[in-house]
């Protein structure tokens, strides 16, 4: 099996379309907006992160970028030694019931494993998101043979299977393979393996830019979806709620999993401030099936 084929099988149904130098850190220069809270591993500075596409690529380090690369008006630079980048699941409001959403971020340890289920017990960099996960609900998570084993604390159960679910693909998308997931409580086994389910995917993620991010004159937009006819409409949104810009992006296929997208936006006539921009899939329904999947980031114009 070649690398293709092994991130084919480790990313939920999202069609792995790039390698690892296409994975950019991205740092967000806006201060933090509203008093929100912001966490990550390297104490109170925020490093603001995206990857450009869907594929969980950490695996191959000989396709590895060798030095920051100018991409639009957005600040990227390669990851700093003893981080990790990072894919974190967290859970949103969708027209057919909570599903998961996915950030990208960088996180201090050299575990990635680990550092991605550390992740998932704090707040989320994007406010429109939770976790199902308290401070402490888990303890070490190890890959062996073929499984992956994470130690659960005292008090904590299984019964929130959307939870479950966002700790499963949070794990395998660090891990980089599609292994079952063994939760354990004072050496019990508490599960028989949990496995992917894709029913528990938002239809439309965006991976960049990432929230906050301030940008200028232009700034590409990607993520993943599922969406009719392989169609992603998109919007930009002053604080009024205005829409300023749109346009629509298209995927590589539609109908089986999520497949990566990609849009440039244009912002060099547009007052300095905070924007929404906003990913939607098409609802053939006319609203009637509840109204398509969304997924948005504020951006700063400066």
């Amino acid at each position: 099996m070649n690398l293709a084929d092994v991130l084919h099988d480790a990313v939920d149904g999202i069609d792995p379309a790039d390698r690892i130098d296409a994975i950019r850190a991205r740092t967000a220069s806006a201060p933090a907006r509203g008093g929100r809270p912001w966490f990550y591993a390297a104490g109170a500075v925020v490093l603001a992160t995206a990857a450009t596409v869907a594929a969980f690529a950490v695996l191959d380090d000989s396709t590895r970028s060798s030095g920051p690369t100018h991409h639009d008006d957005q600040v990227t630079s390669v990851p700093t030694p003893g981080t990790q980048l990072v894919p974190a699941y967290f859970i949103g409001d969708t027209p057919r019931g909570p599903r998961l959403f996915r950030e990208f971020d960088r996180v201090v340890g050299p575990d990635a494993v680990q550092a991605a289920l550390d992740r998932i017990q704090r707040p989320p960099a994007d406010h429109d998101y939770t976790t199902g996960w308290a401070p402490g609900s888990f303890g070490d998570a190890t890959v062996r043979d073929g499984r992956i084993d994470v130690e659960l604390s005292d008090g904590v159960d299984l019964s929130d299977r959307l939870a479950v679910q966002q700790a499963v693909y949070t794990l395998q998308g660090a891990a980089g393979q599609r292994l079952p997931v063994y939760f354990w409580l004072e050496g019990q086994r508490g599960n028989m393996g949990e496995v992917a389910d894709p029913a528990v995917l938002s239809q439309v993620m965006i991976n960049d830019p990432t929230e906050g991010l301030e940008v200028h004159d232009y700034f590409t937009a990607r993520g993943a979806a599922n969406s009719y006819e392989a169609n992603v409409p998109w919007e930009l949104r002053d604080d009024s709620g205005s829409v300023v810009r749109r346009g629509f992006a298209t995927t590589p296929g539609w109908g089986d999993r999520l497949y990566p997208w990609e849009a440039r936006v244009d912002v060099r006539d547009l007052p300095f401030g905070s924007y929404t921009f906003v990913a939607m899939t098409d609802d053939p329904s006319g609203g009637e099936g509840g109204g398509p999947d969304a997924d948005t980031r504020t951006i700063i114009v400066r």
